[in-house]
């Protein structure tokens, strides 16, 4: 996201918010959040030691609590914020 535009960003924010993602910080109770800037790519793993590069990924926003700094990561497919192929490939990865 970091080349995103502000139309881009309020399209993340209102599907958060279409699913009801809008409620107080579970850490501290605050109600101001900043959506940061990037993506970030959860790897799938396979077995708990090592890690596989090139793997699936879920692909994720990251909103953080601007008085503690509490982390919510949002999964982008199911959001509905990926292209068909890649909302796949996150849902198979559910399984």
């Amino acid at each position: 996201m970091q080349d995103s535009t502000q139309a881009q960003k309020d399209k993340l924010i209102k599907a958060l918010t279409d699913r009801g993602a809008n409620l107080p910080c579970p850490r501290c109770g605050n109600t101001d959040f900043t959506l940061l800037d990037g993506y970030f790519n959860q790897m799938i793993q396979e077995e708990p030691k090592g890690i596989v590069l090139g793997g699936r990924t879920i692909p994720s926003i990251v909103i953080a609590c601007n008085r503690c700094g509490f982390l919510s990561q949002h999964a982008l497919g199911i959001l509905g914020l990926l292209p068909k192929e890649e909302s796949n490939t996150a849902e198979e990865a559910k399984k």
